[in-house]
């Protein structure tokens, strides 16, 4: 006869008794997914951008539109054509840290949503000097579950300190 255990959508392992409850780690992993969201969109721009396109989606980086913009007006005024590589290698990077962002927030991490809240904050506030109000609306949305999330983690955190504590 089979047992019937109850498994946690966060870990995949048995859920402890009295554990955090399922919502919450659904709330954490959504809010923590928002950075590859990010990242993918702002990933997506760039391959846009590599590829000598002129559309872009505002639901990116900010960061990444101004490196690109940047790299464009360099080479109309006569740099070279290397800064566009140059742009692209940073936008991987910036890519590339919110996808870790990403990775390290589902694991719980607290400081990683911290910092990645912050950046993305100021990424919003460049969004709203360059009146794109509704890139800057995006920022607020995608901000609110990720803050959720945050708080998600902090009592996920907490759950698992407590139980370190009776445990030890």
């Amino acid at each position: 006869m089979e047992s019937i255990v109850e498994r946690d959508e966060y870990s995949q392992q048995p859920a402890a008794p009295g554990g955090p409850e399922p919502e919450t780690l659904a709330q954490l992993k959504a809010g923590a997914n928002w950075f590859y969201w990010i990242a993918g969109l702002s990933l997506v721009n760039s391959l846009i951008f590599a590829f000598g396109g002129n559309v872009s989606f505002i639901l990116g980086l900010a960061y990444t539109q101004i490196i690109d913009a940047i790299a464009d007006v360099s080479i109309t005024e006569g740099a070279s054509a290397a800064m566009r590589a140059v742009a692209i290698i940073l936008d991987l990077i910036l890519v590339a840290i919110f996808a870790l962002f990403g990775y390290y927030a589902n694991k719980a991490i607290n400081t990683v949503f911290i910092v990645g809240i912050v950046i993305y904050v100021v990424d919003g506030v460049l969004w709203l000097m360059l009146s794109s109000y509704f890139a800057a609306g995006f920022h607020v949305y995608a901000l609110f579950m990720i803050v959720r999330g945050f708080m998600a983690s902090r009592e996920v955190n907490k759950f698992n300190l407590q139980n370190m504590v009776i445990g030890a």
